[in-house]
């Protein structure tokens, strides 16, 4: 998930859990009887491998040592997919398995680009795919590798069992998605939006939380995303020798102008998303932090409440705008003043911000004409949240509560941005679930080092989103 590593692993909060504990053969569904999930997760696990040990760090990406991989397969599925080349070895794929067209396909995506790493960090080689200690490691075993497999396997079952169903089901596996979607998502709307007939999308950008005697806490599906910007902020100054300092030197200044932004105090901001997300799970937030969730519109307790909730990062993000600087960049030798200095600024903006009117509060609150505050990106259109009343929420509900009868399932927005910001923007009702179920020690590993996945819960999480797919595209 580009843009968004460290917040997934804030949002999983210590909850105390359902009585009730997963299993990993939960019955299976109508439409294909007497699937063993405990093989069909063995064998998702297998793909997941062989893709970790293809390198798609981007840059350069070379997502198409991928995509070859998942055509190969398909094709000894009895699938044919189609391949897509924005430049060369920037690529993704498609494949559609054909329902009854009683009702509009659902999309089912992930991107198989990842994150680069630093190698010389990581307690095993990050592309062999070492299994140890009851899990994967590996760079894209969470992100987001592991949902292009369970995506893959899913398809191969369909080909294989040839159910009956009411809607096509589209695997799509993009490419550059850790980038902005360049050579991705923005080319292949571009230059086939007719690919994207599909009515409802599930992609990566929620989770299932769970404890350490693997029990389900609550499943998050995120419906909405807070608006990524970031800002280039620019400081001017007079260079010279550093031993003639002249009180003009633009790393003082842009220093300053950080204090500043860094001191800014957003104001707390609810939404749909975020109010069903809050009353969703007051009923399982421990002590006072469960009654304040219920109660953040009550006049005698919002500040409070608001207050007492924020001291937990995640519910913070999700409350308030952030900025926070991520890129320094000044000088090129050691005893010379240089004449600019440059950073840029992350900001994750509630939905409906005026973003013109952001830009200049920036400006304002540094008040220093040598400082520019610049967009470092163009403004992202306005988004609605995808609704929660449709067939695949309704399925995702349903699995959900089969597999761990009780959990809350919620709407969440995510801090952090995916490639469905781009589908909700054409009106397709996009959520975001990453069903394997973590502890928040193994999630803070996404876009770190030793990224890995429990293979328990690899099994479980292929298990719900094939229960997903088919109880979705069952129905019209």
């Amino acid at each position: 998930m580009a843009r968004r590593c460290a917040w997934l692993a804030l949002l999983l909060v210590l909850l105390p859990a359902p009585a009730i504990r997963p299993h990993l053969s939960a019955s299976p569904p109508e439409i294909i009887p007497g699937l063993d999930y405990a093989k069909v997760g063995a064998e998702g696990l297998e793909h997941l491998k062989a893709m970790v040990r293809l390198d798609t760090s981007n840059p350069p990406g070379n997502e198409s040592r991928v995509t070859a991989y998942l055509a190969e397969q398909l094709r000894k599925g009895g699938l044919e997919p189609m391949l897509f080349e924005s430049e060369a070895g920037r690529g993704s794929l498609l494949v559609r398995y054909r329902g009854s067209g009683g009702g509009k396909p659902l999309l089912i995506m992930s991107h198989i680009d990842v994150v680069p790493v630093e190698k010389s960090l990581w307690s095993v080689p990050p592309f062999d795919a070492v299994v140890q200690n009851g899990f994967l490691y590996g760079r894209g075993t969470l992100d987001d590798k592991g949902m292009a497999a369970a995506e893959l396997e899913t398809m191969l079952l369909l080909a294989r069992h040839k159910p009956k169903l009411a809607r096509d089901v589209v695997f799509l596996a993009e490419a550059d998605e850790e980038a902005g979607g360049t050579y991705g998502m923005d080319y292949l709307l571009e230059k086939h939006p007719e690919l994207f007939d599909a009515e409802l999308v599930l992609n990566e950008g929620g989770l299932v939380a769970w404890d350490q005697q693997a029990k389900i806490q609550y499943v998050a599906v995120q419906t909405t995303e807070k608006v990524y910007q970031d800002f280039t902020i620019l400081a001017h100054g007079t260079a010279g020798h550093s031993s003639i300092p002249t009180g003009d030197n633009p790393v003082v200044r842009l220093i300053q102008a950080l204090d500043l932004l860094g001191k800014i105090t957003f104001p707390v901001s609810l939404n749909d998303t975020t109010r069903g997300f809050f009353k969703g799970l007051a009923a399982v937030l421990p002590g006072e932090m469960g009654a304040c969730a219920a109660k953040l519109e009550d006049p005698s307790m919002g500040d409070r409440c608001a207050t007492l909730l924020s001291r937990n990062p995640n519910f913070n993000a999700m409350l308030h705008t952030t900025c926070t600087p991520t890129m320094l960049e000044a000088g090129y030798k050691e005893n010379v003043i240089p004449a600019t200095a440059r950073a840029n600024l992350n900001c994750r903006i509630l939905p409906g911000a005026d973003m013109v009117a952001f830009t200049e509060m920036l400006r304002a609150k540094i008040q220093d004409p040598k400082v520019d505050v610049t967009p470092a990106r163009e403004f992202t259109p306005p988004t609605p949240a995808s609704p929660l009343s449709t067939p695949l929420y309704d399925s995702i509900q349903k699995v959900a509560h089969s597999m761990s009868p009780g959990v809350p399932v919620v709407p969440f927005m995510s801090p952090g941005g995916t490639d469905s910001q781009v589908l909700r923007q054409r009106g397709m009702v996009a959520y975001g679930l990453m069903p394997f179920p973590i502890l928040e020690e193994d999630l803070r590993t996404m876009h770190a080092n030793d990224e890995r996945i429990s293979l328990k819960s690899y099994t479980w999480g292929q298990e719900m989103l094939t229960r997903i797919v088919l109880e979705t595209a069952k129905q019209p």
